[in-house]
């Protein structure tokens, strides 16, 4: 029975390697990353980011597309006409003018056809230079736009990869008080077989080892858990392997501290995608205000004509013809259509305006509550981790108290249950402490 239950602990203390062995790792590769290594991984593959590059790619072609719009275009067009029954034309009978007959003829061939290719140029259009600037100040806010999903998936990777040290940190302490059990719960045994303990202090130390047997049961899935949303963050595989090389030491939680004295709504992306919003509406603005502009264009054509009333003798001879010419567009009147456009217009800039506005006050709502949060946390941190080293000295000393036979086992119980709700606590606010942290450097814009 007593290797039986030192057998048990054996196992959950090596859990946490056989929960990650279930995964089929046959074909998977394996990653030992830190903090910033999962931020690259998840800034080349995460769906997200690779759409948001793909949205700024396309964005460029529109440019592209805009500026060629200034370049000449070229037509090529034709036909074939088998007129099965020429018209019927009347006109006077030359031979008696003064007749007043008409006499009914037919001008025309059976088969005729035509080709020509036209190139056609724009010399002004107003639409065309401001659709160009427009394309521009497009391809800026696709820019910002993937630089903010940037950013939320920095602090998603960021997040979870907090998770995931901290459900490792949990279970690192409860395998260090199950071990503890074990050793109280076999002496007290051994106590009991030669007559000096009771049965009762065997059950009690064996419910208490029983219920951390189960937690540390559930901080391993819950780690398993943790660590698969941080591969799903990162937009990696689930069959690949990911293994963290730092710990919650590494991160110095103790040092950390807030900073809201330097920070400018204007570090903020969202400041600057609005910013760039505007500038589009404005544009939007100044092309109506434009459309009462002239359009101009040359062309230039040259094409063959081809008739015959025998289709096997129709292209045996053409006859050219060219054109080159301007073409002028000017509308001069649409009633009062292009005027209540253009206020329309005006009042998209001024709620625009009036949103960047909005959007500073909100910021600075953002950071201050960010900043109290993380305050708070951080005060609930330093007192937890204190609670923790009092409670962990003084079950300690209960211990060593109850091995001594100076002290019951349900003093033992009462510190242990005070020990694991204190670092039950202290991650808690550990976690609590990493997040608000981030949310803090993210509302401040100090994650770009």
């Amino acid at each position: 029975m007593r290797g039986s239950h030192l057998l048990l602990s054996l196992l959950l203390i090596s859990g946490l390697q056989t929960a990650f062995a279930q995964v089929d790792t046959a074909h998977a590769g394996t990653y030992a990353f830190n903090l910033n290594d999962c931020i690259q991984y998840g800034m080349a593959h995460h769906h997200d980011v690779v759409n948001a590059h793909l949205d700024v790619e396309f964005s460029k072609e529109q440019v592209k597309e805009a500026t060629a719009k200034f370049f000449p275009h070229g037509t090529i067009t034709g036909a074939l006409n088998d007129n099965l029954k020429l018209a019927t034309s009347l006109i006077p009978d030359l031979t008696n003018p003064s007749s007043g007959v008409k006499v009914p003829v037919q001008f025309g061939t059976h088969f005729n056809s035509n080709i020509t290719g036209q190139l056609d140029q724009t010399i002004f259009n107003s639409d065309y230079f401001l659709g160009l600037k427009a394309s521009r100040v497009y391809t800026d806010l696709s820019t910002k736009t993937a630089t903010r999903t940037n950013i939320d998936t920095k602090v998603a990777i960021t997040k979870a990869y907090y998770a995931v040290l901290t459900n490792e940190e949990s279970i690192r302490l409860t395998k260090s008080n199950l071990q503890q059990l074990t050793k109280t719960l076999q002496d007290t045994k051994s106590r009991y077989d030669a007559g000096t303990a009771e049965r009762v202090d065997v059950d009690r130390i064996q419910v208490s080892y029983n219920n951390t047997v189960t937690q540390v049961g559930n901080q391993i899935r819950m780690l398993v858990y943790t660590l698969q949303l941080l591969k799903f963050q990162m937009g990696m595989p689930q069959a690949e392997q990911l293994e963290l090389v730092e710990t919650v030491k590494d991160l110095k939680v103790d040092d950390y501290a807030g900073d809201t004295v330097n920070y400018r709504p204007e570090d903020r992306i969202e400041y600057g995608i609005q910013s760039t919003q505007i500038a589009l509406y404005e544009l939007q603005l100044k092309s109506k205000k434009l459309a009462y502009l002239p359009t101009l264009s040359a062309f230039v054509n040259y094409g063959w004509n081809y008739f015959s009333a025998d289709f096997g003798e129709l292209y045996k001879h053409g006859y050219g013809a060219s054109v080159l010419g301007l073409t002028l567009n000017w509308p001069i009147f649409t009633a009062t259509e292009r005027l209540h456009q253009i206020r329309e217009n005006q009042i998209t800039v001024k709620k625009s305006k009036n949103d960047l506005d909005y959007l500073v006050q909100q910021i600075q709502v953002e950071v201050k509550s960010a900043n109290t949060t993380y305050e708070n946390n951080k005060d609930s941190y330093v007192t937890a981790k204190q609670n923790m080293d009092l409670t962990q000295g003084i079950y300690d000393r209960i211990v060593l108290k109850y091995d001594q036979g100076v002290s019951t086992s349900l003093d033992v119980l009462s510190a242990e249950n005070e020990l694991t709700t204190a670092r039950t606590n202290y991650i808690n606010a550990m976690l609590n402490i990493l997040v608000s942290k981030t949310d803090l450097d993210k509302a401040t814009g100090r994650i770009k």
